[in-house]
């Protein structure tokens, strides 16, 4: 095949991706998936491999390789129809990844021949399960966290079968926003099926699956020679979950260890010593743990190179059953896609760090850090409006990027494998009994170093619901994030409750649950980031510029980049001179 008429088909494939996504975003109704963008589309071969998928949520669509698969033989190819949609979510049946993130595969037909396979995947607000919002790592098995769906037909001839569609909302507080999110997913896979018909009938069923063909194997010839420059070696490290803090709970920090082997243009990641399984949802299910090594070995090489299921030919995965990292049924797993699973990326890039030190970052939050507040609506005129009187506000909160090696790391943001954003204030304060008095960056929250690590971002929120509940999800409460190469460690992850009376309560980032009332203040503040290289080596003029800019205090400045800290003779002037450009 010639050359352009190769590019335009392969590119039409992400293209067709991304419009996927934008499909299920316009016609959705929870701000979670419309406006946070926590939903994700792919396309396979007929094979159910990864082809091409839009910029989307890597944690989704990593495990997606696992769960395409498993639906398809699940239900039988042979059994499918145009029109049809697999709908599941099962970690455990349907290679999920946790349950709130549903995923929705449909058969692509041309001629009566599947020649690919479509994917949305979404994270729905509420599926049932102990608490509102399906979402407390605090339950003692699996059943706890919602409906298990495994795979079986939502779609039959583009029509919904009715009593599964019933099943699925009556099995959530949010019915009437999930019918809306279920019917955005499935757009989204009729424009994927749509658009991949008119592709075919542009250029031809061989066309397509010669360009799928080679896109694998192109993608794989990039990322061997790309791993083929990482030095050969053996590199190890190992680190320690936050472990669940709730009354009555008794657990140790679960260990997550790795040793990296790199042979030329193979790479494999051996987990074995990982801590045991836990009770709580901090398991990671194999899918989980695969995408998180996947989504490192792509960061570390060249995230330029095509993304497809041939990135992943060079990459052994060990991960001994029974583990945090690769539990059995049927152990909870609902924060680790969330919270384990971007600590595991912070193990590889601590183990890689004297192989390739230009490419790793400091340690970043590591977190959804999810904050749900659930209750009824008591103000009449939403609840006419929206036809919801029992609201569940989801929303994910921004902490710091570790710093690179040249740049300082990014304030505020999603890291890893999760991608999805922050609710804006307007759209909270529109669609919940919720005001933000609060949304600003932290001062002194990145580590220190040649270059600093990114800020977290702080939320307060005050409660406008006569009573609800309010769970928070998050990671290094106990462990700061470090630093690499010099760099110091960031902040770590604070949430209280202010209650109307004065007093305040502590909440743990595992474990996090409790009761709020009218006029209760609510604080949620991820952990920070690691900086990267020593901090008396930072220019006096990037100090200077983050006093001015509140990111650092004169304190800290003193403190971090000066004398006081390191008591080497003659480098307080660094500081001095730093407070001095801020002050001009």
């Amino acid at each position: 095949m010639d050359i352009v008429t190769y590019e335009i088909i392969r590119s039409s494939l992400f293209a067709i991706a991304r419009e996927m996504k934008i499909a299920m975003m316009r016609t959705a109704g929870s701000p979670l998936m419309h406006a946070s963008g926590d939903s994700s589309a792919a396309i396979f071969d007929a094979d159910m491999q990864l082809i091409a998928q839009g910029n989307d949520i890597p944690t989704m669509l990593g495990s997606a390789v696992i769960s395409t698969r498993v639906s398809v033989e699940a239900v039988g190819r042979e059994n499918l129809r145009p029109g049809d949609v697999i709908v599941s979510n099962d970690a455990y049946v349907g290679g999920g990844n946790h349950q709130p993130d549903v995923q929705f595969t449909r058969p692509v037909f041309v001629d009566g021949r599947i020649v690919a396979f479509v994917m949305t995947r979404g994270h729905w607000t509420d599926i049932g399960g102990q608490s509102p919002g399906s979402y407390t790592v605090t339950t003692w098995d699996v059943f706890a966290e919602g409906i298990r769906i495994p795979p079986v037909l939502l779609y039959r001839n583009d029509e919904p079968v009715r009593d599964m569609l019933e099943l699925l909302t009556r099995n959530s507080r949010n019915a009437h926003e999930l019918r809306l999110d279920i019917q955005a997913q499935y757009a989204g896979t009729f424009v994927g099926d749509r658009r991949i018909a008119d592709l075919v009938a542009k250029h031809g069923a061989q066309a397509l699956r010669a360009v799928m063909r080679q896109s694998l194997d192109h993608s794989e010839k990039l990322i061997r020679a790309e791993i083929a420059r990482i030095p050969d070696g053996i590199y190890e490290a190992e680190e320690y979950l936050d472990p669940i803090e709730a009354p009555g709970w008794k657990q140790e920090r679960p260990l997550l260890k790795v040793k990296i082997t790199v042979e030329g243009d193979h790479i494999t990641f051996d987990y074995t010593g990982t801590g045991a399984q836990v009770r709580g949802g901090i398991n990671c299910p194999l899918s989980v743990t695969c995408n998180s090594t996947w989504f490192t070995v792509k960061a570390l090489t060249d995230p330029g190179i095509p993304i497809n299921q041939g990135c992943y030919r060079p990459v052994t995965i060990i991960a001994p059953e029974g583990s945090v990292l690769n539990c059995r049924y049927p152990a909870s797993v609902v924060s680790g896609n969330t919270e384990t699973s971007p600590r595991v990326i912070d193990l590889l890039l601590k183990a890689l760090a004297p192989a390739v030190p230009e490419r790793i970052t400091g340690q970043s939050n590591c977190a959804s850090c999810a904050g749900i507040f659930s209750g009824r609506d008591t103000d009449a005129r939403r609840v006419e409006a929206t036809g919801q009187e029992f609201v569940t506000m989801h929303d994910v909160h921004a902490g710091g990027m570790g710093a690179r090696a040249e740049k300082d790391g990014v304030s505020g943001i999603r890291v890893y494998v999760g991608n999805a954003g922050s609710q804006s204030i307007e759209m909270i304060e529109r669609t919940s009994p919720l005001l933000v008095e609060e949304w600003s960056l932290v001062t002194d929250s990145g580590g220190a170093g040649r270059r600093r690590g990114g800020l977290t971002s702080r939320r307060v929120y005050r409660i406008e619901y006569d009573e609800a509940t309010f769970t928070v999800s998050g990671e290094r409460g106990r462990s700061a994030p470090e630093g690499q190469l010099g760099g110091l460690p960031g902040s770590r992850f604070l949430c209280s409750v202010r209650r109307a009376d004065g007093s305040e309560q502590s909440v743990a980032a595992k474990g996090g649950q409790t009761v709020v009332y009218r006029g209760d203040r609510v604080v949620v503040q991820p952990a920070g980031s690691g900086g990267y290289g020593d901090p008396r080596e930072r220019e006096p003029e990037r100090v200077a510029a983050d006093i001015v800019d509140g990111y650092v205090s004169e304190d800290a400045a003193r403190r971090l980049y000066g004398h006081g800290a390191h008591e080497v003779p003659g480098h307080e002037a660094l500081a001095d001179a730093a407070i001095a450009l801020a002050a001009e």
